[in-house]
């Protein structure tokens, strides 16, 4: 096993072997239907489909340092489409059907990540996995029994969020003290560094 120094720009960059050798800055100016200031995920997708919508359009994808330098290529490495935001705020400024439809097209990112890679033959060390959260003390135990009635109130199909009992969260993970958790399936994991690349 090779160890990996935590620094530099990210974990996933060291385990591809470092970041990328620059490439030379443009030669002057450029014609282009569309300019793209960012190549991070929404950049490269954007220009993705773009491209995919109509093929004759010329962009320019224009990035300071390199594709997946900031968050995209930093992040936890997974693809969740969670919904980590107060839904309330959101009703604020939209109606309930608004905000679930908002929740579903996160949820159905990670599909569309999937099949993209595969359609492309993009290796990312993408997995399906579950996100297990885990209780250990009652308050995180009603925590979590709450996420999940959230999850659940909002329009989620049912059998995408689970709440497990202690024995079924200990046949998962052996946690000590464990008394119960939730889980939402529906997930994977992904190397991100490999992913933007």
């Amino acid at each position: 096993m090779q160890a990996k120094r935590n620094g530099d720009i990210s974990f996933w960059y060291a385990d591809i072997g470092g970041v990328p050798a620059p490439r030379p800055p443009l030669p002057g100016d450029i014609e282009a239907d569309v300019a793209i200031v960012g190549a991070g995920y929404t950049g490269l997708w954007t220009a993705y489909y773009l491209k995919k919508a109509r093929p004759s359009l010329r962009i320019a994808l224009i990035e300071r340092e390199f594709a997946g330098f900031g968050a995209s290529g930093r992040n936890g490495g997974w693809l969740s489409g969670g919904f980590t935001w107060s839904r309330e705020k959101y009703l604020k400024t939209s109606t309930r059907r608004g905000v679930s439809a908002m929740q579903a097209a996160m949820a159905g990112c990670v599909d569309e990540v999937i099949r993209v890679a595969a359609a492309e033959s993009i290796d990312a060390d993408i997995r399906r996995v579950d996100n297990l959260t885990v209780a250990t003390n009652p308050a995180q135990l009603e925590r979590a029994r709450e996420e999940c009635e959230t999850i659940r109130a909002w329009d989620v199909d049912p059998n995408r969020v689970e709440m497990l009992d202690q024995a079924a969260t200990r046949a998962r993970i052996n946690v000590r003290n464990v008394l119960g958790g939730f889980v939402v399936h529906g997930q994977a994991r992904v190397q991100p560094a490999k992913l933007v690349r």
